[in-house]
């Protein structure tokens, strides 16, 4: 009787285990047959038409090509929202960051990032109009120099890493990616750090406003999908997804489609070829 006793006292003690583990994000999609995807609107990649909400680019055409390949519908849920997005990501408000990754040290504390799919050269821009910026980016290591960036972006980091005397000018994590840009077209900040392709844009609605401080890049940042902290399984079977488009040049066309160079977006080298 001790002996039944026990045995059921250890079962009973056992079932709210069971009963509260959580359901992984890759079990939902595999489920549900769909992928929540949050993103971010950053052309010529990310395209949304704010009429009727059809979305296109040459990542949107990449990541619904990687879901007809694994059989799974995207849904492009959501807009993010800088200072919010890895909290909805790991609250299961979303499946997947469908919206470049942009991986940080940092970020990578509460996310796992799937394999490249390109890189993004950050440059560094300063006004049009201001001469008094150095071409030499050491210089920019100043006092004197105000550098606008999103806190916790990408920005801001470099300034912190390269350019650690200047004077931060620090934007709410949640304001909009032009933001840096904008301080630095009224003067409000003497540079800021931000892809070539989002520098290309800018210029595009508002010519001669800002210009390159350097033609070097400061860093080069990853294109990539972020996925919830510890969804080893769902990175996995991604990578294996991306690597069969990368291979038989499927990400490319999609490029090549949008007129998107490779100085804009340096291509991933083939494991299997000479690094050109």
């Amino acid at each position: 009787m001790k002996i039944l006793l026990a045995l059921c006292f250890l079962l009973l003690s056992a079932l709210p285990a069971f009963a509260g583990e959580k359901e992984t994000a890759f079990e939902r999609i595999m489920k549900n047959g769909t992928v929540r995807c949050g993103y971010w609107v950053a052309p010529p990649l990310i395209i949304r038409d704010p009429n009727t909400g059809a979305m296109s680019g040459a990542y949107v055409e990449f990541i619904e090509a990687l879901g007809k390949s694994l059989d799974l519908k995207i849904e492009w849920t959501q807009e993010l929202n800088l200072g919010t997005y890895l909290q909805d990501l790991n609250q299961g408000k979303i499946d997947l960051e469908c919206g470049t990754g942009w991986p940080n040290a940092l970020r990578g504390k509460q996310v796992e990032y799937s394999n490249p799919v390109g890189f993004l050269p950050m440059y560094v821009y300063t006004k049009g109009d201001n001469k008094t910026i150095p071409d030499d980016l050491e210089k920019l290591n100043d006092p004197e120099i105000r550098f606008a960036g999103h806190d916790g972006g990408t920005n801001s980091l470099a300034q912190q890493k390269f350019f650690p005397k200047s004077k931060l000018v620090s934007i709410v994590g949640d304001a909009p990616a032009t933001e840096p840009l904008d301080m630095v077209k009224f003067g409000k900040a003497d540079v800021t750090m931000v892809s070539s392709m989002e520098g290309n844009n800018y210029l595009k609605n508002n010519p001669d406003s800002i210009r390159l401080a350097s033609t070097k890049p400061v860093r080069v940042i990853p294109i990539t999908i972020s996925i919830p902290m510890g969804e080893f399984r769902l990175q996995n079977m991604l990578n294996t997804a991306i690597n069969e488009m990368l291979f038989d040049g499927t990400i490319e066309g999609f490029y090549k489609k949008y007129d998107i160079d490779n100085k804009t977006i340096l291509r991933v080298a083939k494991p299997y070829e000479a690094v050109q």
